[in-house]
């Protein structure tokens, strides 16, 4: 769409490998943050937008899978879901989504009145088994998305979510094949969805002013 991308990762390899291999045509910067750390997110802020002037959307897209049940038996052995990985999902998916439209709010509120929120939610945040911390926090990301699109509307900062399904990426290719395609099975399409398509649902938002406070449900049709 011509637009100048920042793309943010808490992950540093990645983003050198991603800096090695950028597409032509590419016109942007990459720079590490991690998005739970309140520094962190005010640093990479700033330095956005110092480097462009301003901004006009951000895509809160960050998020980690840490799967487990609320309690689990096998044999005699009897385990409780991990604090460590419930909190860590909290910082990532929830707490992340909070500060970085918390900064980026604040920045437009001082320099403009103008600007895009789009969170991430997923089809998962009516609840999924296994899923305890990352179906709590797509929920709360639905709520903040209603809660912040009446709040910023004097603004005219408009904040819209997606619910994704599940799509070819790094995240999915970690669960099993036997679950993989048992989940592919309960779609109408029959299969994931390729990130070009995930990517039309943020084009939509972007172009479309009358959607807002609402989540686009792009997930094939699976249903849990």
């Amino acid at each position: 769409m011509g637009a100048s991308v920042t793309i943010v990762d808490n992950d540093q390899d990645a983003i050198d490998e991603l800096s090695a291999g950028t597409p032509q045509g590419f016109s942007g910067s990459l720079r590490y943050c991690d998005v739970g750390n309140a520094v962190d997110v005010e640093a990479m802020t700033t330095a956005v937008f110092e480097e462009f002037g301003g901004l006009d959307a951000v895509i809160n897209n960050a998020g980690i899978l840490r799967d487990q049940t609320l309690v689990s038996r096998l044999g005699k052995q009897v385990k409780k879901h991990s604090l460590d990985d419930w909190m860590a999902t909290l910082s990532s998916n929830l707490t992340g989504t909070f500060l970085v439209a918390r900064e980026v709010a604040y920045r437009w509120l001082a320099d403009r009145d103008c600007g895009i929120i789009i969170n991430t939610s997923s089809v998962v945040r009516t609840g999924n088994p296994g899923q305890s911390a990352y179906s709590a926090t797509k929920a709360a990301i639905d709520a903040l998305t209603v809660t912040w699109s009446q709040e910023l509307a004097p603004y005219k900062i408009r904040v819209a979510a997606i619910a994704y399904g599940f799509a070819e990426t790094g995240m999915t290719k970690k669960i099993p094949p036997y679950f993989l395609e048992k989940i592919k099975s309960g779609s109408p399409v029959g299969r994931f969805a390729e990130v070009a398509e995930l990517a039309d649902g943020v084009q939509f938002i972007l172009e479309n002013e009358y959607f807002v406070g609402k989540t686009l449900e792009l997930d094939g049709g699976l249903r849990f």
